[in-house]
């Protein structure tokens, strides 16, 4: 298995220090990769310097739907295999017409993408889930080809049993966000992965069962500095995979 870190969860570190210093962070802590949330101002030509200083995999990358076109020069310089589309607004996918239209886009994208050898997918957050209902689900039936990238935490948050989730996804889950959850889960930060209410060791499991290579550290709020969380985080991640 394979351990990337999503780079919204630096996003604090880049305001400070720039795009540099939040791949070296990742490179030090030992991470084989990357999920991109934006591209820092850099050219690709850049960017493509910088991860291959670094020794970094551009495995994947949060890109809305609308912004994947004028993204593709990233796309293609960096050779990014994954993209995940990270929000989609409940309302959209409450009001039929909206829903169909952004179906649409979706399949209109997928045709570009999938020329390129390009897998593309969904990010959840909890709100999929609000209501008794299963959007996710939803769009994952209305896009067959469409891959999911469970959030672990956001499905907690959403009351959901991460493990039993990934279990009903089957082949249609590509990716895991890897995101642990204190008890009052939005309210405190985010424990060591390992050390917080979700069934990390279960995740692990079922990743190994389902042939999933990457898992993605994301991060939203530190009990610690950045690189160290980074680095403890790694080291119960590769226990756990084991």
């Amino acid at each position: 298995m394979k351990f990337g870190v999503q780079l919204y969860s630096l996003r604090e570190l880049a305001a400070r220090e720039g795009a540099e210093a939040v791949l070296r962070t990742v490179a030090q802590a030992g991470y084989d990769g990357v999920e991109f949330a934006g591209f820092y101002d850099k050219t690709p030509d850049e960017m493509d310097a910088l991860l291959k200083k670094y020794n970094l995999e551009p495995v994947s990358a949060h890109i809305g739907a609308d912004s994947i076109l004028p993204q593709m020069p990233y796309i293609d310089k960096l050779k990014i295999g994954n993209i995940f589309i990270p929000w989609v607004a409940k309302e959209t996918f409450d009001d039929p017409e909206k829903f169909s239209a952004f179906c649409s886009q979706a399949a209109d994208l997928q045709d570009l993408l999938a020329k390129k050898g390009i897998l593309f997918g969904y990010h959840n957050h909890a709100h999929e889930f609000e209501d008794g209902q299963d959007r996710l689900a939803r769009l994952l039936t209305a896009l067959p080809w469409m891959k999911s990238e469970l959030d672990v935490f956001w499905a907690t948050v959403a009351g959901l049993d991460p493990v039993e989730y990934m279990k009903k996804l089957g082949d249609r889950l590509a990716f895991v966000h890897i995101k642990e959850a204190a008890k009052d889960a939005l309210e405190q930060p985010q424990p060591i992965v390992g050390e917080g209410v979700v069934d990390m060791r279960g995740v692990f499991e079922e990743m190994k069962c389902g042939g999933i290579e990457w898992a993605v550290l994301e991060v939203e709020k530190y009990p610690c500095g950045e690189a160290e969380y980074l680095c403890r985080s790694l080291e119960n991640m590769k226990k756990l995979a084991k």
